[in-house]
């Protein structure tokens, strides 16, 4: 790692890993960048919840690229993109919103939804292992885990036995290397 990459209120915030500030960009470009993510290519991929919409930028420049999305819900569009993940040449967007997870090449041409009628906005979204796992409803979080097409494998419920939430107002999740939750 280089350098850290912080998402803040209508800009992005480039630091060392010593804690420096480098530079800011996007200001000016987005609205309210929400999600971030870096694709082997060094491009950077940032949600913008404000605008509706997924930018594209390229390192080391920060030179905005392309975008994609307005407020809406047919293709190209999105309500209230969250967090996003690029890997093997796709972008997955949770679109809250829209109750779906947007599939698009690095081009940003769309491919196609995962949906699912009990996923309902989806906060963040991760691939591993050939499975998408989306986190959804952020107060009453479910983890859903799906093929890379869509085809719906199991849920992860985050209640007891009981009906008690274990986890609350959960926005984020990461796999670690042994596939557990974090």
């Amino acid at each position: 790692v280089t350098n850290l990459v912080l998402v803040g209120s209508s800009n992005i915030s480039v630091f060392s890993v010593t804690g420096e500030y480098i530079d800011r960009f996007c200001k000016g470009v987005v609205g309210y960048p929400w999600g971030i993510a870096i694709s082997e290519g060094n491009t950077v991929f940032v949600s913008d919840i404000e605008l509706d919409c997924v930018h594209k930028f390229k390192l080391p420049t920060f030179q905005s690229v392309s975008k994609v999305g307005k407020r809406g819900t047919g293709v190209g569009k999105f309500l209230y993109p969250r967090n996003l993940t690029v890997t093997d040449g796709c972008v997955y967007v949770a679109d809250s919103g829209n109750h779906r997870v947007a599939v698009m090449d690095t081009e940003l041409k769309h491919r196609n939804y995962i949906r699912h009628q009990t996923m309902t906005s989806p906060y963040d979204v991760k691939v591993n292992n050939n499975k998408v796992y989306v986190l959804s409803d952020k107060d009453s979080p479910c983890l859903h885990v799906f093929s890379l097409t869509g085809e719906k494998i199991r849920s992860l419920i985050t209640c007891d036995k009981d009906g008690n939430a274990q986890v609350r107002r959960c926005e984020s999740f990461c796999l670690d290397k042994k596939q557990n939750i974090l």
